[in-house]
């Protein structure tokens, strides 16, 4: 059908004395489904003139439209058909699908709910109301509906693994696989389902199985990006880093900007354990910001919660400035001994428990005596959401906390610039050495490092820019996942290696740390983080790079899109 149609757009409803054939809708879509593009075109065009107050003419356009894949401009067909006939349930399932495929989950929910209410025995409809509650978090929701839907038709493979993919969600692995199981049996070729079987018998550690169900899901469709990340995992897991390598790569190859892939083919490359809490301890700006911020919060009635107490620091500032009691955790059950050990040398045994487990795991009335006042923490990666930082404050929000309690840092970001110079570029990449060509060698270097030292030129090609930023205090559910482009101007001319990136801490609304590329810190626990171009990129004042950035809840990425020279 062709694009240029307005019908769809403007025209309104008006008011007319007769009706639609009863075989409109029908015929409408017999003719698309033939490709008589020209006598739909004329059919509908009349029909809108004739009869533009009946349900079934916008119901028709945007059907059509939907089975174009124009899924925003069905939208307004949708929604103008679905006021005039609201007792249609089928229409306002198209109407949720169209909003499901623009990825505005939200909005969805509303329309498939009311498709669901008017139609109790519409399993397609329950399904995709699942789909919808699944992608903004509602997990329980979610499931209730996929197994309503199964209770209306037992033989959907599809909403079983939908159903199979809320449960691993949770965890709930043995549930999730006998759903896959289930699911094959009914449709053996869907390599869907054998992924995401995948993925339950990774979670359940039957890594040998994992494997094979992941190799045989890519058997049945090879570029299928998701189950060359998930065998990726298992081969690391199985510690075959030059197998699990190469998955990772097929990934990328077939989703550049596939942020897991990206991540395990880092992780494969570089799986070091990084040496960062002693530097971390004596790192002087770290520490005074976060002294200040407690020196302003703790008073003789605060109880603290400390999530990740490392050496007990924070723990011992809290109770040297007269908190009533603190609670730290750490899961590291040696780092927990020693701290216990390092607070009772300071004599703050008596203030300071320290308890060796997740916090996500700490329960008031056991662990705590009652919901803390404040938290504090430094659960805070190198690229900061490494260690974990949004789902813990989440939870804590939600369970060990007192409503309103302050948190430490309150607000926190990510920020990037450009970055260039020939100290820096030594130690992240290679050319040429003695005339001898090595840039091969950069193929199996991770893309993304840690720049570690301070003694190194790192030439600054742009001002800084605040690219991904979170609120701790005023935000109770953090996104699970988000990409974006950023506009990154450039100010000084150069040889651009990629972005840096480093944090920026808003401890409270007075106290800030930051650390920049261009202050040197003697030590810190924090490292810069580089995401390095392909190959370098030579860059002039008044280009912009435009930037891709990606994160979710453990790690960030930036990927080079162009440089656009205006």
């Amino acid at each position: 059908m062709k694009k240029k149609k307005a019908h769809a757009a403007g025209a309104g409803p008006k008011l007319s004395v007769t009706n639609p054939p009863r075989t409109f809708f029908e015929d409408t879509l017999a003719l698309f489904n033939s490709r008589r593009f020209d006598l739909l075109d004329q059919k509908i065009n009349e029909a809108v003139n004739k009869w533009p107050n009946h349900a079934v003419v916008w119901k028709a356009i945007g059907v059509i439209m939907l089975m174009e894949g124009r899924f925003k401009e069905a939208i307004e067909p949708l929604t103008t058909a679905a006021n005039l006939a609201q007792g249609d349930a089928q229409l306002h399932h198209n109407l949720g699908v169209a909003y499901l495929r623009l990825e505005q989950y939200e909005k969805a929910v509303p329309w498939l709910q009311r498709a669901t209410s008017l139609k109790p025995d519409y399993a397609q409809a329950f399904a995709n109301l699942g789909i919808a509650q699944a992608e903004i978090g509602l997990l329980q929701a979610a499931e209730s509906n996929y197994r309503t839907a199964l209770k209306i038709n037992k033989d959907f493979p599809e909403a079983l693994n939908n159903l199979g993919n809320v449960l691993n969600d949770q965890k709930r692995y043995g549930e999730a696989e006998e759903c896959f199981r289930r699911a094959l049996v009914l449709k053996p070729d869907f390599a869907e389902a054998l992924n995401n079987l995948g993925t339950s018998l990774k979670g359940l550690n039957r890594l040998e199985e994992a494997e094979t169900t992941y190799r045989k899901s890519l058997s049945l469709m090879p570029d299928y990006t998701r189950a060359h990340i998930g065998l990726g995992h298992t081969l690391f897991k199985l510690r075959q880093p030059d197998k699990a390598a190469a998955s990772f790569r097929r990934a990328i190859e077939l989703s550049p900007y596939e942020l897991e892939a990206h991540d395990g083919l880092s992780m494969t490359l570089g799986d070091t354990v990084p040496l960062w809490h002693l530097p971390m301890m004596n790192d002087k700006p770290r520490n005074d910001a976060y002294f200040n911020a407690l020196q302003a919060a703790v008073t003789p009635e605060t109880r603290v919660l400390e999530i990740g107490t490392g050496s007990g620091l924070l723990s011992m500032m809290s109770a040297r400035l007269g908190a009533r009691h603190v609670t730290t955790c750490e899961v590291v059950t040696a780092i927990a001994e020693t701290a216990a050990s390092i607070v009772k040398d300071n004599g703050f045994a008596d203030q300071v428990t320290v308890i060796p487990k997740l916090s996500t795991t700490l329960e008031v009335g056991v662990d705590l005596e009652e919901r803390a006042d404040l938290l504090v923490s430094e659960i805070l990666s190198s690229e900061f959401l490494g260690e974990g930082v949004l789902s813990s404050i989440e939870d804590a929000k939600r369970r060990l906390l007192k409503p309103g309690a302050r948190i430490i840092p309150a607000r926190g970001s990510v920020r990037i610039a450009l970055f260039g110079g020939r100290d820096i570029e030594m130690n992240v990449r290679v050319d040429e050495v003695y005339g001898f060509d090595l840039s091969r060698f950069n193929d199996i270097v991770p893309p993304k490092q840690y720049v570690g030292r301070n003694d190194l030129n790192i030439e600054l090609l742009s001002d800084g820019i605040g690219a991904i930023h979170f609120d701790f205090m005023g935000t109770d559910h953090f996104p699970t996942s988000r990409s974006y482009g950023i506009d990154v101007p450039i100010t000084r001319a150069g040889r651009c290696c990629g972005v840096i990136q480093w944090i920026r801490l808003e401890m409270d609304d007075t106290f800030v740390f930051e650390n920049h590329p261009a202050e040197r810190n003697v030590a810190s626990g924090w490292q810069h983080c580089v995401y390095l171009f392909k190959t370098p990129v030579d860059v002039q004042p008044g280009q912009v790079a435009q930037i891709i950035a990606s994160h979710d809840i453990r790690t960030c990425w930036f990927f080079l899109k162009k440089i656009v020279t205006p």
